[in-house]
């Protein structure tokens, strides 16, 4: 049976125990944070710690029900893993005991990977230091927005290249 949650996503009744328990949190929000338990897929509130407020089975169903259910209230989400011999896959072994994908647009399912805003503060970096600050906003920004962070990364080569032919050219001067 299903209940509301505080901000209104639904809540799924389950008894507190040591089943409840977090493997990995795989996606972390501003409110939620969803993961899996050893036979679960999780939403979890930090808000009220404890146990998940919603739980789904470890299949591929359960997954997409999870994903939806925490992208509903965390519309600014960052992918999250620990540094084992699962990083990288996600969840490491699926419901079917092969590796499964860690998230919704790499597992097919048709979902946008959420990817955090970048600041339009990192374009100062390329501007005032040149190519080295295009490196740092690259390095920086590359996982939230590749395309901003190689757009950054070029306007530093760029402005570093123009500084050079200006100092260049007044050198060679009359």
């Amino acid at each position: 049976m299903l209940s509301e949650a505080p901000s209104g996503l639904p809540l799924a009744a389950a008894a507190p125990g040591a089943g409840d328990e977090a493997l990995q949190y795989t996606h972390s929000g501003r409110r939620y944070l969803l993961g899996y338990g050893r036979d679960f897929f999780g939403v979890w509130d930090r808000q009220h710690p404890g146990p998940p407020i919603a739980r789904y089975p470890r299949t591929d169903e359960g997954w997409r029900e999870a994903w939806v259910h925490f992208a509903k209230g965390e519309p600014y989400s960052t992918e999250v893993s620990i540094g084992s011999a699962t990083a990288g896959t996600g969840f490491g072994a699926g419901p079917g005991g092969g590796p499964q994908a860690s998230s919704p647009s790499q597992a097919g399912y048709g979902f946008p990977q959420l990817r955090r805003p970048v600041s339009p503060a990192w374009w100062l970096l390329p501007i005032f230091m040149g190519w080295l600050g295009g490196l740092i906003a690259w390095l920086v920004n590359r996982d939230a927005d590749p395309g901003k962070a190689r757009a950054m990364l070029i306007a530093g080569v760029v402005i570093t290249a123009l500084e050079v032919l200006l100092l260049f050219s007044s050198m060679s001067g009359p």
